[in-house]
């Protein structure tokens, strides 16, 4: 891993924080919330498939995680969520199980970083 997990695309974040919002006082930030609570229970489901063995389940969670992280900028964590993908189609759920842990730790600083004005 090159760069930390926490480390966001300032490129996005600014191109959505200027997008208008409909009914929202900022776009940014409503995503950031579908984010937070989307990245929590794919993070608690792919757990339980990693847990289980589930591979093709656990590359499915990762999958739609991967795209979620990379539509609010944080594209280093959707790089990593990435790698764990690869790993659970090879069948490297041991490694996969590694990554993970990485991933889950790097969790809640990321959302305080796309939190942050």
């Amino acid at each position: 891993m090159d760069e930390p997990l926490t480390q966001i695309d300032p490129r996005v974040v600014a191109e959505l924080r200027c997008l208008p919002a409909r009914g929202a006082a900022n776009l940014f930030v409503k995503l950031v919330d579908l984010f937070a609570v989307g990245s929590s229970e794919a993070l608690a489901q792919m757990q339980t498939a990693l847990q289980l063995s589930a591979g093709g389940q656990a590359a499915a969670i990762c999958h739609k995680l991967k795209s979620i992280a990379g539509h609010v900028g944080a594209t280093a964590f959707a790089r990593e969520v990435a790698r764990i993908e690869r790993h659970c189609v090879e069948g490297d759920l041991a490694r996969a199980r590694d990554l993970f842990a990485g991933l889950q730790a790097a969790h809640p600083a990321l959302l305080a970083e796309l939190a942050r004005p």
